[in-house]
């Protein structure tokens, strides 16, 4: 794979938007949390189901607006609740490295069985490094699950996947405040909340220090891949 690092900001949704066709697709978003890319898809015309491990997860984006042509299911990446070949698109968006990284290839074969014959899987994944990363290190530093979910999709082609493209663009995670930041961040999970009680002063310098302003806003920058793999016709 060729790594091409855009030089631009972007949106996973607009990238994604670029990389594949929408309209009319049966598209899986793996990990799709509360919702809000699995109705940015939808919105492209796809007929979307939306799979998560966490069921308040689920209420919240089945409770939220926009949800037409969207099925929420509560599902696992490595047994994926749908029949062979009968999906055209899946969707990993911020979340491959949040599986096991012993079932990350396993998560990967599923996406595989489920495909279509020239469906398109795509995977998007923050980097370490960049702004944000930075300034998330002293809350969860993800540097090594990362590279695990790297490292799993070296593992395509046995998987019955081509490696199509690979593009690096820059993400902005915008911010009205430092405890802004803190409650999204904390709002994730009780490590994360945890980890601001327990050195909030210290994550608030280092948030500071990473962070540029604009029109009132604080701006971190995360540096983003997408990989699109293809099954084979």
């Amino acid at each position: 794979m060729t790594e091409t690092r855009q030089v631009r900001v972007a949106d996973g949704t607009d990238i994604v938007k670029e990389l594949l066709e929408l309209e009319g697709r049966r598209v899986v978003d793996v990990g799709c949390g509360e919702g809000r890319f699995t109705r940015a898809l939808a919105a492209e015309g796809a007929e979307v189901f939306g799979i998560d491990i966490n069921d308040a997860a689920l209420a919240a984006a089945s409770a939220a607006p926009g949800g037409v042509n969207v099925t929420y299911m509560l599902g696992r990446a490595e047994d994926l609740p749908f029949e062979d070949a009968s999906v055209d698109v899946v969707v990993y968006s911020n979340s491959l490295h949040h599986i096991d990284a012993d079932k990350m290839a396993q998560a990967l074969g599923e996406a595989a069985r489920v495909l279509k014959p020239d469906g398109k899987l795509c995977i998007i994944e923050p980097l370490a490094e960049g702004s944000y990363f930075e300034a998330m290190r002293l809350v969860k530093d993800e540097t090594e699950v990362r590279a695990k979910a790297y490292e799993a999709l070296s593992k395509a082609p046995e998987l019955g996947l081509e490696n199509e493209t690979e593009l690096v663009y820059d993400e902005p995670r915008r911010f009205e405040s430092y405890d802004v930041f803190r409650e999204r961040q904390s709002a994730r999970g009780d490590a994360r909340r945890a980890a601001f009680d327990a050195h909030n002063d210290e994550i608030r310098a280092h948030f500071l220090a990473n962070a540029r302003q604009e029109a009132g806003e604080f701006i971190l920058d995360q540096p983003t891949r997408v990989n699109l793999l293809r099954k084979p016709g």
